[in-house]
């Protein structure tokens, strides 16, 4: 099935076979080379003769061009298309090899949409990212801009990312957030999908939200391409705001079911995790200051 929007600015680069011909073509060459006056006084093919056009035959035979299967990545978030976070992430995406980014995302903010879609239907009209990335700006929520990108665009994309949003959606926020629901929206359709969140203001680190995506597809690019990577739950990466300090490791934990009383989790001292023991969910991660991988099924 083709991948990406049908029309003449997407391609696909295919296997490339170059033609060969049987070895016998190469042995009647010799021979009749050599019938014709080689280097050898007596006329008669040399075991040199036979060896070197063996050889060469050999490699024509065996030598092909295999270009990479590309992967298509919508990509979405709930912020809108002229955010920074989107941007990051789009900027991280295009310099893969062999992938195709398609935008299509909201046209403005709209932060705490969950997986709302509008019934009646949206408008969509072309639109850029900050630094002039074309894509579609959809005038609806997040979830919206998934099914007009795979309903109305025709788009066929291997994978989803949603993000980078501006503020972290752990725990209880994973179920009100836009970005997240815009995932949730597109593993119910049977695609893999990653969301990714950041900090607020000048502690969001969108780079390192980024680079946790891109590592995360390199790792398992094989495994979208062949259908493998399963479809009951999102991948949700966080990465505390660091007022202090660097961001700590990445860990794999499940979502919190609650944030504790007092806690603020869009600030972190990402300098005092190192005493506080293993997190054991993913605010508690973004507390220590840690980047959070988390899986999130399509209902909470």
């Amino acid at each position: 099935m083709a991948r990406g929007l049908p029309s003449g600015d997407h391609f696909v680069i295919g296997a490339v076979m170059r033609r060969t011909r049987p070895l016998s073509f190469f042995l009647i060459a010799a021979m009749a080379i050599a019938a014709c006056g080689g280097d050898d006084a007596d006329g008669e093919i040399s075991a040199s003769d036979v060896e070197t056009t063996t050889t060469a035959a050999t490699a024509e035979e065996t030598t092909t061009t295999v270009a990479a299967e590309p992967l298509t990545i919508l990509v979405t978030n709930d912020g809108g298309i002229g955010a920074p976070g989107i941007d990051q992430i789009v900027t991280s995406l295009t310099a893969l090899d062999d992938v195709e980014v398609i935008v299509v995302a909201p046209n403005e903010n709209k932060s705490g949409s969950s997986d709302m879609t509008t019934p009646e239907g949206v408008a969509s009209e072309p639109g850029t990212t900050a630094s002039g990335f074309d894509g579609t700006a959809v005038a609806g929520f997040p979830a919206d801009s998934v099914n007009v990108a795979l309903d109305e665009l025709g788009i066929d994309p291997d994978l989803v990312v949603s993000g980078v949003n501006e503020g972290q959606n752990v725990g209880p926020f994973a179920a009100v957030s836009g970005t997240v629901g815009a995932a949730r929206t597109a593993i119910r359709r049977g695609i893999p999908a990653v969301a990714a969140s950041a900090g607020l203001g000048d502690d969001a680190d969108f780079a390192a939200a980024a680079d946790l995506v891109v590592a995360w597809i390199e790792t398992n690019r094989d495994a979208i391409l062949d259908g493998s990577v399963g479809t009951d739950a999102l991948v949700s990466f966080n990465v505390p705001g660091c007022t202090v300090g660097e961001i700590g490791d990445l860990v794999e934990v499940p979502l919190a079911a609650e944030i504790p009383e007092g806690v603020n989790i869009f600030e972190s001292d990402c300098a005092a995790g190192a005493g506080d023991g293993a997190p054991s969910d993913d605010v508690t991660a973004i507390i220590q200051g840690h980047a959070a991988e988390t899986l999130v099924p399509a209902e909470l």
